[in-house]
């Protein structure tokens, strides 16, 4: 049998831990040293050794653990109080010269609070952190000019025979808890590259330059993501979803047709997503879309929710039971305030929140953090193909 490498070992155990902690709501006291930071100079075996004799006193109380991962960093994990990290905090800073960089070299964490933060740190540990920023790309010139009201006419009937499949996006919305038991696929979310079928059926122009055009050409090919859903195929095998619909989309006659061939039971696994900008834009046709979609047995949520959305957002969320909240790294940062009004609007029943943008532990630490085990991301896709791929 393989060997398995001390630091996977390491690794393994430390997320075994940190999902333990928010699932149970375990707290712990955390040091960390940066030792991948230290300049060159002083990552000499004996220099290691000394911070390693410094950390020893600590290891003494059995529940404390000492955690090493791939980059050579150290992590200290200590139940609370843990007084005695006081002083072994203190000769670390010592013998640790002072940082030039941003993060210190020496620093204390909190669980369960700080989960995320650390899921992140391992996260990076392994490369697979988040992504890098896309390269800056060189100004192609000009911006494109929005399509004028004639030229978007004569592309709707082109469109509304298209078949869209190849501009369908669908991604897998999971079941993820702390404690790794009862994970699974809950439904996939639809979703059209409305970008892609701009530039195909409107080379040279922009259509969000002109944001009423846009709605107009978004709210024609949602149509042709509903015919999607009414094929034969897809009605025989028809398999719980979700989407994010214009108002206007649900009150045109495509969706009434879509409407009146799905079974109650269909209808129950239909979740229709409403964004925060759409439900302003057209506050007549969105409640409207609402009310019919709740009286006839489809769920509802509050799509994609930004952290510059959150202070605006009234606290019943515009009516809707759902909640699903787009993660960036702007929700690691923000205030105490903020962090109020969002649990404030969180629903009671977490069942009922989800988080998109799922792209990196990270993401997965903040939901475990308040509750949410759904997710969906590009963490989430690589995990499902790990899962099915030929052992």
């Amino acid at each position: 049998m393989t060997a398995v490498a001390p630091w996977r070992q390491d690794a393994l155990a430390l997320a075994a831990l940190l999902r333990a902690c928010v699932s149970e709501g375990l707290e712990r006291r955390v040091l960390h040293l940066a030792l991948s930071a230290l300049p060159q100079a002083l990552r000499r075996q004996h220099h290691l050794r000394l911070l390693r004799e410094v950390l020893q006193p600590a290891l003494r109380p059995a529940r404390a653990r000492l955690f090493e991962l791939p980059t050579g960093d150290l992590l200290l994990i200590a139940p609370p109080p843990a007084s005695y990290l006081e002083e072994v905090l203190a000769d670390c800073r010592r013998l640790l010269p002072e940082s030039a960089a941003e993060a210190p070299l020496c620093r204390e964490w909190r669980l369960p609070q700080q989960a995320a933060g650390l899921l992140a740190l391992l996260a990076d540990a392994l490369g697979l952190g988040l992504p890098a920023p896309a390269p800056a790309v060189a100004d192609p010139g000009a911006p494109l000019p929005p399509p004028t009201a004639e030229q978007l006419q004569a592309i709707l009937p082109t469109l509304s025979r298209a078949d869209l499949e190849v501009h369908l996006r669908l991604r897998s919305l999971c079941l993820i808890a702390p404690d790794g038991q009862g994970s699974c696929l809950l439904r996939q979310h639809h979703e059209l590259d409305l970008p892609a079928i701009a530039a195909a059926l409107l080379p040279g122009a922009d259509p969000a330059a002109a944001p009423w055009l846009a709605r107009r050409l978004r709210r024609e090919a949602e149509q042709r993501l509903l015919a999607l859903w009414m094929g034969a195929e897809e009605m025989r095998n028809f398999t719980p979803r979700s989407a994010t619909l214009l108002p206007a989309t649900i009150l045109s006659e495509a969706f009434q047709r879509l409407d009146r061939k799905l079974a109650p039971a269909w209808r129950a696994a239909v979740t229709i997503g409403f964004a925060f900008e759409d439900a302003l834009a057209d506050p007549e046709a969105f409640g409207l879309a609402r009310r019919f979609l709740a009286l006839r047995g489809y769920r509802l949520m509050l799509a994609e929710l930004t952290p510059e959305q959150l202070p605006l957002l009234p606290p019943d969320r515009f009516g809707l039971p759902g909640l699903e909240i787009r993660f960036t790294p702007d929700w690691l940062a923000i205030t105490a305030a903020q962090r109020q009004a969002l649990a404030g609007l969180l629903p009671a029943d977490r069942d009922l929140v989800s988080l998109a943008g799922a792209d990196a532990a990270a993401a997965i630490g903040w939901g475990w953090e308040r509750g949410i085990h759904r997710f969906r991301g590009r963490l989430v896709e690589t995990g499902l193909s790990a899962a099915s791929a030929p052992r």
